[in-house]
């Protein structure tokens, strides 16, 4: 999966070791909560990918809406689809754009290292390394800090899911230093706890 690099001033991000870095900035508006699509595809999030159907054009599904929770998510990884739980030409189409971008073989079947792709993906849209910047600004409290990530959503032994946060102060940086003043795991939940780095 393509990853993307940020450079958050001051935010927070991700870290698992020191690499060239994009700018970004992280504002309220980006926020990303809880949505109704969660609720309405918990079905297809509560079955591991080993055991979803096998999808292919024509398929429905075992519970009516696998298709939308597909159609959903590589629209949202920028495969335009209608979400009409229609798996048609057009979705088999954006299903293979959408396996040839996760170096998956590009089939337009949707089987398990498809559905293991498709969950990374809708777990990464609904909580963007932006939203654990605004985790980790509102838990530190210093405009000094400058954060910096991989993009790289993480999961520890009990399945939480977290981002790895480099903090650096300016005022550090500014006088000749690297800057580097500690890690972080910014959980899900909004837990932010400090950590070693990632190797």
């Amino acid at each position: 999966m393509n990853k993307k690099w940020f450079a958050i001033v001051p935010a927070v991000a991700l870290v698992a070791a020191p690499l060239p870095m994009q700018h970004a900035s992280a504002s309220e508006n980006q926020m990303v909560q809880a949505t109704d699509e969660q609720n309405e595809y918990e079905n297809v999030l509560n079955i591991a990918p080993e055991h979803q159907p096998t999808l292919t054009q024509g398929s429905t599904g075992m519970y009516g809406n696998e298709v939308d929770f597909v159609q959903f998510t590589i629209s949202q990884a920028g495969f335009e689809t209608e979400v009409d739980g229609v798996f048609g030409p057009n979705t088999e189409e954006q299903v293979k754009a959408f396996q040839a971008e996760h170096g998956l073989i590009a089939d337009g079947i949707v089987g398990v290292n498809t559905w293991v792709a498709l969950f990374s993906e809708y777990d990464d849209a609904q909580f963007p390394v932006e939203t654990a910047i605004h985790y980790a600004e509102d838990e530190l409290q210093n405009d000094d800090l400058i954060f910096s990530s991989d993009g790289v959503l993480r999961e520890d032994s009990e399945g939480n899911h977290f981002y790895s946060l480099k903090a650096q102060s300016q005022d550090l940086i500014d006088s000749g230093g690297s800057g580097t003043v500690g890690f972080y795991n910014v959980y899900k939940n909004g837990d932010v706890v400090e950590a070693d780095p990632q190797s």
